[in-house]
């Protein structure tokens, strides 16, 4: 008895601080726990700046020519940096759950991964739409956007990204919840986001407030998961 009580005493420290994670653990925790939460928040500011809705061209192109040009900028600096955080936090929360629901973890891991990856493509469209808007005749251009917008190379990113990290939320929520890594209200959390997002698209009227709550509920999700990262030392005891 008194063997194994130094034996959990001797652990304990090693499951709740950092005090002997050598420094490169520590730095790429650290980097993980950054984008497990600012890939979200970049998500959300970006989005709250965005002054167009992907409706049609010319609808675009003249929301671009009209909106504020800081905040449009701010919101293409917002979303590109959450264009390398969000894959990056996806491998983080598939990293806090493998070892207690290896599969849960490892397919949501995937489906994140590859979900998030052309986001860069879709900021790249806004990007395309603000240079348009600020071009002589910028009109003129609605046409060529429209058929960009929309070809198969476009419209396959966006199937991808919406079925890939939708998905991947509702199983690494799942995952997460089972391996004790946040409280429930966060796995929860986590998990509404993707049915609400679905719901901007197929709900009447496209109610982007809908959109807005989603991430809310995503980074509200992802900060416990974000300070397991940061803090826990030992993740991968089963």
């Amino acid at each position: 008895m008194t063997l194994n009580e130094h034996e959990l005493d001797s652990s304990t420290p090693d499951e709740n601080s950092s005090e002997k994670m050598p420094g490169y653990e520590r730095l790429w925790r650290l980097v993980l726990a950054v984008a497990i939460v600012g890939g979200p928040l970049g998500y959300y500011v970006g989005s709250a700046l965005n002054s167009t809705v992907h409706e049609n061209g010319s609808t675009s192109i003249a929301a671009n020519a009209a909106a504020n040009p800081i905040f449009n900028a701010v919101h293409l600096v917002a979303y590109v940096l959450a264009s390398f955080l969000l894959p990056l936090g996806a491998v983080g929360l598939a990293y806090l759950t493998y070892a207690r629901a290896p599969w849960p973890a490892t397919i949501g891991g995937l489906l994140a991964v590859v979900g998030w990856l052309p986001f860069s493509a879709l900021t790249a469209l806004d990007d395309l739409m603000r240079a348009m808007a600020q071009l002589p005749d910028s009109g003129s251009y609605a046409t060529l956007l429209d058929r960009f917008a929309n070809d198969a190379v476009m419209g396959g990113y966006l199937l991808v990204y919406i079925v890939g990290h939708l998905v991947a939320y509702v199983l690494l929520a799942i995952a997460l919840r089972r391996a004790g890594v946040i409280p429930s209200w966060a796995a929860w959390s986590m998990l509404a986001s993707s049915p609400l997002t679905v719901a901007v698209f197929v709900l009447p009227g496209r109610p982007l407030v809908l959109g807005d709550v989603a991430l809310t509920l995503l980074v509200i999700g992802s900060i416990p998961a974000a300070r397991a990262m940061a803090t826990r030392s030992r993740l991968s005891t089963p």
